[in-house]
């Protein structure tokens, strides 16, 4: 028996998503108790849409995960979201939930035609199921 793990894309997405998140999530917390003395909530607010950020991106854009430059898009807009939304979260009480969900939808969008200008390609819609397990059938 082989002792090598094999996962399948939908685990593997799960753990790179858990990974970005945990790192995301160590530093915004971690970095204002250092210069704050404590955690606050709004750090926690923006961890949490950050990590939905990422989820909704990753899994979105799943099948490109092999190129570097699609990582390279990524990370630039990981970048761009953390110090660009980040800064209102550092000035004042952060933003609401209807700014952060408008906001979000823009970052996605933005990537979507960066990554389409650049790399040809969109993203995966045939991977969503045509119909909800929560639709009550008849």
């Amino acid at each position: 028996m082989s002792l090598r793990i094999r996962l399948g894309d939908k685990s593997r997405l799960i753990l790179v998503a858990l990974a970005l998140a945990a790192i995301m999530v160590a530093c915004i917390v971690w970095l204002p108790t250092q210069y704050l003395g404590r955690t606050q909530w709004k750090w926690i607010r923006f961890s949490m849409g950050t990590i939905f950020l990422i989820w909704l991106s990753l899994h979105a854009y799943w099948k490109l995960r092999k190129s570097i430059v699609f990582w390279c898009i990524f990370c630039g807009f990981l970048l761009i979201h953390c110090f660009g939304v980040g800064r209102f979260y550092y000035v004042g009480e952060g933003l609401s939930t209807l700014d952060v969900s408008i906001l979000a939808g823009a970052e996605c969008g933005c990537m979507a035609v960066a990554i389409y200008w650049i790399l040809h390609k969109g993203p995966d819609l045939r991977q969503r199921p045509a119909r909800s397990r929560w639709t009550p059938t008849l």
